[in-house]
């Protein structure tokens, strides 16, 4: 079973990228998951129905089937994690889309000129806005802060934040020391540069790493979610379960 560019493999309970080779084997939880979205591919499950037990296993919690459905998007890559969509009040839907009917739509698109310029002309303009806003006068957007770190083994690591709100400079700045001492426990990391920066209502915490894997770049990409007043987007569970160390 393909999944944007990677392969499921049921019985070795294992999805791999066909890109870049990496494999995972799938923990009890993602692999139910994943399974009951496919069985039911194109339709809404409902949250209990992915965490149900089973002969084996007891039930799943709902935080347990949130963290599943976070790491298989994860794992998907920021191209393909719409394929596991939330539908909000109801659970997870499993998208139908395919590579061919993309590809289908871009020879139908590509055949009439006119369309293409029609659904180029928006992103030309969104282009023009972002280059003038970053480049223009005061030139590129700088920093908020970047913090140098030197692993045990040697490997340097950049954790580089942006803010274009001064309102919630005070919290990205916590949530860069939680992630530095995060990196601190590890005595290597496939990541080299890690962006860091917090939405202007402080709910949704973006991190993007890139590093070498295997002699090829890569790229993670996470988005956090915390709608809660107190937010602690950053916890040792949470750092056990996304890995940062090799």
């Amino acid at each position: 079973m393909i999944l944007g560019t990677c392969q499921f493999d049921a019985h070795r309970a294992q999805l791999k990228n066909l890109t870049t080779g990496d494999e995972w084997l799938l923990p009890r939880a993602e692999l139910q998951v994943l399974k009951l979205l496919l069985a039911s591919r194109g339709s809404v499950v409902e949250k209990h129905k992915l965490g149900a037990a089973d002969d084996e296993h007891p039930a799943l919690t709902d935080s347990s089937v949130t963290r599943a459905v976070f790491m298989l998007r994860s794992f998907l890559g920021a191209e393909h994690e719409h394929l596991i969509e939330t539908v909000k009040g109801r659970g997870y839907r499993l998208r139908c889309e395919t590579r061919r009917r993309r590809d289908k739509w871009l020879t139908l698109t590509w055949g009439k000129p006119w369309l293409v310029l029609v659904i180029l002309l928006p992103f030309i303009v969104l282009t023009a806005l972002h280059f003038s806003e970053n480049y223009a006068g005061n030139g590129p957007t700088a920093p908020l802060k970047t913090v140098a770190l030197s692993l045990p083994s040697g490997q340097k690591l950049s954790l580089i934040s942006y803010s274009k709100s001064k309102t919630n400079n005070e919290s990205l700045l916590l949530l860069i020391e939680q992630l530095e001492m995060g990196f601190k426990q590890c005595i290597s990391t496939s990541w080299q540069q890690v962006y860091l920066s917090l939405s202007h209502d402080k709910q949704v915490f973006n991190i993007t790493m890139k590093g070498d894997k295997l002699g090829q770049s890569v790229i993670r990409n996470l988005k956090l979610s915390d709608f809660r007043q107190q937010k602690q987007f950053i916890s040792q569970t949470w750092l056990d379960e996304v890995a940062l160390c090799e």
